[in-house]
């Protein structure tokens, strides 16, 4: 971790960001063993997983200010982020800690231990203002005992601490709040029993000790807790673990009360209840067994989006096997058309709908692809140059957010796939799956209807042709004369690797003739050979740099 440039004095917007980044990247680094520890209010194990979720979507918020932001503008975005996309009962707390810690530090030019005892002052407070029943012994009770000692060590300097630097503020928070999270384990029966203190408290000390190592330039310590869950005793166990509904509300034609959606979800068997946002903007957590019953009542408020419905119990199962209950929150969606196609996105994670042969999917039928995925944020490979716009428009119709990665070829669309990393925010994933795409060129060999001329190419009916990328570049007698010359024109010749599609009907025997002439033809690349089923076209050949 590189600390930002000026450390340990006053800081800047972009230094506090760059903190920011160390501290989430902390948090991930330890979030499976802040998992293991999880036992309240529910043994889900997904704690460390939900914070650090929450906070990559703060940081992913936070990067599109641009260049040498305001401190506050950095924190407003952070906030922003956490809001929209806070994952769990702990993630939505620490998003209303995060705003309340913008709110207190307010427009500070250069963040300073004033601005810090501030922030953690209004983040206490938000945060116990965003739960329905606040219990001691949590994240609550750590973020209160840090907010404590910081304003009691700036009160001791002059000005309250305007002018000085935060890092020695921020190590007595630090130290505060480790004393507070080691008492959590006498304050809840369900930790005393597991002999372990809060998951949610070590999640805020991660991030405060996160924080402070990128101010100062040093290593944040890893957590002492187990990398496996040990809090699986029976007395844990509940009769009924129901469903984590989260979802928010969009202010549609009358401002949002948010003590009026409180109420509407603090009905029935409803438990851990968090309601947090503003009159414009809503974030809701709940337990329940009646998900769908609590969608319902939101949708009077306004306009629901990003709907999450977890079954607790098979959290919990996952959690027995695997050692957390985290869910994926960003999904993959792959148009395709074809047997050997599908599988290939299949085996890279990606949810698969329909390509279309000739008559190509409408936004509608996209959107509601993605909605059915149940995650926050979905990412759309279209796969065909006449889709991609449909795939925009659907962005438009989900309840999930929808993001396009341009894809125009299936074999683009698995290179982007393979560059997918379901564990990374949307804004890590997009230009990484931007860049593969880029990098490969397409083939596609079929057959002409007609006599026509194309691009500069004169074609008979009954003739193979050969497209890169679209573009008509050969006639020729064969399908594998086609394959051969469009190889051609698309560099196989410069490439590192070749992969040939054989289409629908096209035999091991075919496939394997056409693959033998193209590595006589090309003696660089390393060519490869699978069967993609797809119809129109008889061969599909990727070229890759």
């Amino acid at each position: 971790m590189k600390p930002p440039s000026g450390a340990p004095g006053l800081i800047d917007g972009q230094q506090l960001r760059d903190a920011f980044v160390v501290a989430a990247q902390h948090l991930r680094d330890v979030a499976r063993a802040i998992d293991g520890i999880n036992v309240y209010p529910v043994p889900d194990g997904d704690t460390g997983s939900n914070m650090a979720a929450t906070m990559r979507e703060a940081i992913d918020s936070a990067l599109l200010v641009g260049a040498s932001p305001a401190v506050a503008a950095v924190l407003e975005a952070i906030a922003r982020g956490a809001l929209y996309g806070a994952r769990g009962n702990s993630g939505v707390i620490l998003s209303q800690a995060l705003r309340g810690f913008g709110v207190g530090a307010g427009e500070a030019e250069r963040f300073d231990a004033a601005a810090l005892a501030r922030g953690l002052e209004e983040a206490a407070t938000e945060a116990y203002a965003a739960v329905s029943k606040p219990q001691e012994g949590t994240m609550l009770t750590v973020i209160r005992a840090a907010a404590g000692a910081a304003a009691a060590a700036a009160s001791g300097l002059r000005e309250g601490g305007a002018g000085h630097p935060c890092a020695g503020i921020l190590a007595e928070a630090i130290k505060a709040a480790e004393e507070a999270e080691a008492r959590t384990i006498e304050q809840l029966e369900e930790l005393r029993e597991a002999g372990v203190p809060d998951a949610g408290g070590e999640g805020v000390c991660v991030i405060l000790r996160g924080l402070h190592a990128a101010i100062t330039g040093t290593v944040p310590p890893a957590p002492a807790i187990p990398e496996r869950p040990i809090a699986m005793l029976p007395g844990h166990e509940s009769e009924q673990y129901g469903y984590c509904t989260e979802f928010l509300i969009e202010q549609e034609s009358r401002p949002i009360e948010l003590e009026e959606v409180r109420g509407a979800v603090s009905v029935g068997d409803a438990r851990s209840v968090v309601v947090v946002g503003d009159e414009r903007f809503v974030r809701v957590h709940v337990h329940t067994g009646d998900p769908h019953g609590m969608l319902e009542r939101a949708v009077t408020f306004g306009r629901v989006v990003r709907p999450k419905i977890e079954d607790m119990g098979a959290q919990r199962a996952r959690w027995e096997r695997t050692g957390t209950g985290a869910g994926a929150r960003t999904g993959l969606l792959a148009l395709s058309r074809g047997r050997g196609f599908d599988e290939i996105f299949r085996s890279l994670g990606a949810s698969v709908t329909d390509l279309g042969e000739v008559v190509k999917p409408p936004a509608g039928e996209i959107a509601a692809a993605a909605d059915a995925m149940g995650v926050p944020d979905v990412i759309v490979l279209p796969n065909h140059r006449n889709v991609v716009l449909a795939a925009h428009q659907a962005a438009g119709l989900t309840r999930c957010t929808l993001h396009v990665v341009e894809t125009a070829t299936l074999p683009q669309g698995i290179a982007a796939a393979i560059a997918f990393n379901r564990d990374e925010g949307v804004a890590g994933n997009m230009p990484a799956m931007a860049a593969a795409r880029s990098s490969v060129c397409t083939v596609e060999v079929t057959w002409a209807a007609a006599n026509r001329v194309s691009d500069g190419v004169a074609v008979s009916a009954g003739q193979a042709i050969a497209l890169v990328d679209g573009k008509l570049v050969k006639a020729a007698q064969s399908d594998t004369d086609a394959l051969l010359a469009g190889l051609e024109a698309a560099g196989a010749d410069r490439a590192a690797l070749v992969t040939i599609y054989a289409g629908e009907g096209v035999g091991e025997e075919r496939l394997a003739l056409a693959t033998t002439a193209a590595r006589r033809a090309f003696a660089e690349p390393e060519i490869e050979r699978v069967s993609g089923g797809q119809p129109l076209y008889t061969f599909i050949a990727s070229v890759e740099a």
